[in-house]
């Protein structure tokens, strides 16, 4: 369990498992971690669940709670090493409230003394035509609608999560789409949101399944403004709208009791943007983590204060690699066997980091 101070008296509480191989079991697993939470005080506000689809009916529960959701499947459920993880985040202090979208998509916001916050999962467009450019705008929209529910503004976003059924057919379609509905907004001359982008089915099938976190200052600042949220580059590569993908490495959020880093999906891309140490996935591995820690080392954090991570491997026995570099760092993760945006891409991270003042 990790915990985040927002203001003196409330707190972000993030709790990361790996699931286990039985349906039953990770089913127990997730229960236990709902119930940690609320026996910290905290009412759990968001769920990322990494498994198969083969588990869904035993989560059940899932459908009676208002917890907003993801649920990103294997690329192949048989495949071994067995990839799984959960990560909850849970809010104490305050009373969260819960939206529903008329189209089932969940929501929750909830606030300290300072700013309001919304966390949105399992964001899916009603349309299921199979052009990747107009599903990309249909999904974006219906992310939209969702921030409006609590009355949020696409400006207000600061990370988002897309997790595409086959990315590498379609990722130049949803760079498109993406791009020009943020140049619509004019989120460009505002703060680029860190984002994750990755292939991966879901249980409904849908062509993405996205999340959303978003944030707004109750005294005026705006996203962009250097002493709240703001954009980090970052030191060993260029910025990702370089190549044609609208999102930020990393994003820094600042409050009077702490400071949050969320660094966005990384991987083995050089500062010209090329894939670097292809076929090679212990050199990968080094210069994802590499990327990762010079981002922390930059604002004065290290991998120790990382209170939650998304491992995502190309292939399930590529996570050894992983595990030997965590045996000396021990940062909290959820493992996943996903795509990259590239066909040369074996391994990404995101992750993020805070440290209390």
């Amino acid at each position: 369990m990790k915990t985040l101070f927002l203001d003196k008296t409330t707190r972000e509480v993030h709790l990361t498992a790996i699931l286990p191989a039985s349906a039953i079991d990770a089913a127990e697993v997730v229960l236990r971690l709902f119930a940690q939470a609320q026996a910290a005080g905290a009412t759990v506000v968001s769920a990322e669940i990494f498994a198969p689809k083969s588990f869904v009916p035993s989560f059940d529960f899932l459908k009676n709670t208002p917890v907003p959701v993801n649920w990103i499947c294997p690329l192949d459920e048989t495949s071994r090493p067995h990839l799984a993880g959960v990560h909850i985040v849970a809010i104490a202090g305050a009373t969260p409230q819960f939206f529903r979208s008329e189209s089932g998509v969940k929501a929750a916001v909830y606030e300290d003394s300072q700013n309001v916050y919304l966390r949105s999962f399992g964001i899916v467009s009603p349309e299921h035509n199979d052009d990747g450019y107009l599903h990309t705008l249909d999904n974006l929209h219906v992310l939209e609608t969702t921030l409006a529910l609590g009355g949020f503004t696409f400006g207000d976003v600061v990370r988002t999560w897309f997790y595409n059924d086959d990315i590498l057919a379609w990722y130049q379609q949803f760079n498109k789409g993406r791009t020009e509905f943020y140049r619509a907004r004019e989120v460009f001359d505002k703060l680029l949101p860190a984002s994750t982008g990755i292939g991966a089915p879901n249980p409904s099938e849908s062509k993405i399944i996205s999340g959303v976190f978003a944030v707004k200052n109750k005294f005026g600042k705006s996203n962009g403004d250097k002493d709240f949220i703001f954009e980090l580059p970052s030191p060993l590569q260029g910025g990702a709208t370089e190549y044609g993908s609208s999102f930020s490495r990393a994003v820094e959020l600042d409050t009077s009791t702490g400071r949050r880093i969320m660094i966005s999906g990384t991987a083995s891309i050089a500062p010209n943007g090329n894939t670097l140490y292809f076929g090679d996935i212990k050199k990968q591995v080094a210069l994802t983590t590499d990327v990762i820690g010079a981002i922390l080392k930059s604002r004065g954090m290290d991998f120790k204060d990382t209170i939650n991570s998304v491992v995502y491997c190309r292939h399930p026995e590529f996570f050894a690699e992983f595990e030997s570099w965590n045996a000396a760092h021990n940062i909290p993760f959820c493992p996943s066997y996903s795509i990259v945006c590239r066909d040369d891409l074996m391994f990404e991270i995101e992750l993020e980091a805070a440290i209390n003042k």
